[in-house]
């Protein structure tokens, strides 16, 4: 891969006064890829003004109404015709050697490689904690986000802990994401990434990590008020249980399967609202609700996920559940 080309993809919604400065900060280093695209949202605030402030360094701009992540980088991602697609979120601020750091890996390692990950600092913490570096994840979706290159290797060694990446600091070989089959749009938020990093995986493809570091900027969303207070609690357990189907379910025996999805939700998604009752005086109401959520989520999730394998098991196991 002497020479490559990039495109970076902006999917954003709602986030116009950030957005200003990831766009301002992408204008210093247009030089240094060749396409950029914006994927909006359906937006409330002023991002049109955005867009016509930085036009002239935009090349196109996708709407979609959805507020799904997996089809807005899909929308991108059929518009791009860079070999390397970089995707931005829209409260991110990359150093400006990003896009080179990423394709020197990609150069060096030839077409096996699909996709390349950073780390990222938190920067609205106080001491800007690291929120990813060398992460792994398991085939349930547990996570180690943040791992020496030591015990990066010492995990990976086994073969249901796998290389992953946070979207924040990530690229993708244009065309192997074409082959796999896009981003899986039942993720409309939370483990996408996750998804798509297995998948090149069992593709042939392999992911790589670097040391290069993007500044993340946790802004409030429809998804969270705060950096702790979540609300969404429903894609959290709908997308934790639907990814342990798609690539755990067949992988472990049923009970350990079941017991290791239930103490994750427990932990992801329960344990996690409880906490919100003491670190934010959550109401009792929205305490009942964020739970309703979940439960509704992990149900959803569940009916999805065996869909994948077998209709007809999906029907067998109602049956046998009803019986039980």
């Amino acid at each position: 891969m002497p020479s490559l080309s990039a495109t970076v993809i902006i999917c954003t919604v709602d986030r116009c006064n950030f957005l200003s400065r990831v766009m301002s900060a992408v204008s210093l280093w247009r030089c240094s890829f060749q396409e950029l695209i914006l994927v909006v949202g359906p937006t409330q605030d002023d991002t049109k003004l955005v867009l016509l402030e930085y036009k002239d360094i935009i090349n196109q701009v996708i709407l979609t109404e959805q507020r799904n992540v997996s089809v807005a980088r899909n929308l991108g991602l059929k518009a791009a015709s860079g070999d390397i697609i970089f995707y931005l979120d829209d409260d991110v601020i990359p150093p400006d050697n990003w896009i080179d750091l990423h394709l020197q890996i990609y150069r060096e390692q030839g077409a096996s490689c699909g996709c390349v990950g950073g780390a990222v600092i938190d920067k609205t913490q106080q001491n800007f904690s690291l929120q990813f570096a060398r992460g792994v994840n398991s085939r349930l979706s547990e996570s180690r986000p943040v791992l020496s290159a030591i015990e990066t290797a010492k995990y990976t060694s086994s073969p249901e802990w796998f290389r992953g990446v946070m979207g924040a600091n990530a690229s993708y070989q244009r065309e192997t994401l074409v082959r796999i089959g896009y981003f899986d749009e039942f993720f409309e938020y939370f483990l996408e990434e996750t998804d798509i990093c297995l998948r090149l995986l069992e593709a042939g493809y392999r992911v790589h990590h670097i040391d290069a570091v993007v500044e993340h900027y946790v802004q409030p969303s429809h998804n969270r008020r705060d950096r702790r207070h979540l609300t969404c609690w429903y894609s959290l357990a709908k997308n934790t249980t639907y990814f342990a189907f798609k690539h755990g379910y067949q992988k472990l025996p049923l009970p350990m399967f079941l017991i290791r999805l239930s103490s994750l939700l427990i932990y992801r998604c329960l344990l996690r609202i409880l906490r919100l009752k003491l670190t934010h005086n959550l109401p009792f109401y929205l305490l009942f609700k964020y739970i309703q959520e979940s439960i509704i989520g992990v149900r959803c999730g569940w009916e999805a996920g065996m869909k994948l394998h077998n209709p007809q098991n999906w029907k067998n196991e109602k049956i046998r559940v009803k019986l039980g």
